[in-house]
């Protein structure tokens, strides 16, 4: 009895002093950007003719468990149209749109590998405001010259993409890309809406639609803290 109390005792010792592997680091909280789709037109839409396009993502992922965050973002947009060509003939549609987008969504990593790096899937829930103030050939005003609209839109989608941390840093990049569908009051959408919302002519008349929007953000960069 006291060799097999002495033996198990042995063992316990030998398996205490054996040591364990070092867990994967967890990722923190990011804060990220997106996207190139964005800063593409940014910067060559002027000399597209589409005017001037700025919007400015930022979001944030808030770690919940291991394999789930939280995630908020925030698109900030402007969009303005010259009302004169470079001829200084008058532009069929001009004017000025400016628009809120909010976004909260649940990303999963079902294999998550160290801070958080992975392929993920992320539901989301969006809500859109836009104020527009319009002029042209083609749009009817009133005594003052322009037309001002607001509309808004709520949609339901998911996203998927990958995120690759530096090992050096603690900066990673994630290809993203994603659909939306859902419902829009008073604003000029087609019925299809491959994201850059701005880059182009606007679907005549403010109108009440579904409507189906591809997040085609293609990349998103940021870092962990």
């Amino acid at each position: 009895m006291l060799l097999c109390a002495g033996v198990g005792k042995a063992q316990g010792v030998e398996a205490s002093s054996v040591p364990q592997a070092p867990r994967a680091e967890r990722a923190g909280l990011a804060i990220w950007t997106a996207s190139f789709m964005d800063w593409s037109l940014l910067l060559v839409g002027p000399i597209l003719g589409v005017g001037l396009n700025v919007s400015l993502p930022v979001g944030m992922n808030v770690p919940l468990t291991d394999t789930t965050d939280g995630v908020f973002e925030l698109r900030p947009m402007l969009a303005r149209k010259r009302c004169t060509n470079f001829h200084g003939d008058a532009m069929p549609r001009c004017g000025t749109l400016q628009a809120l987008r909010a976004t909260v969504g649940l990303a999963w990593t079902p294999w998550p590998g160290e801070r958080g790096d992975g392929f993920f899937i992320q539901p989301k829930l969006s809500g859109m405001v836009t104020h527009q103030t319009v002029r042209g050939t083609e749009i009817p005003v009133t005594a003052e010259g322009t037309r001002m609209e607001t509309g808004g839109q709520v949609s339901l989608g998911f996203d998927v993409g990958y995120r690759k941390t530096s090992r050096r840093s603690r900066s990673f990049l994630a290809p993203v890309i994603g659909v939306g569908v859902g419902y829009s009051w008073n604003q000029q959408r087609e019925r299809v809406d491959p994201g850059w919302l701005f880059a182009r002519e606007q679907a005549r008349g403010w109108k009440d639609k579904f409507v189906v929007d591809l997040n085609l953000d293609l990349l998103r960069f940021g870092a962990t803290f």
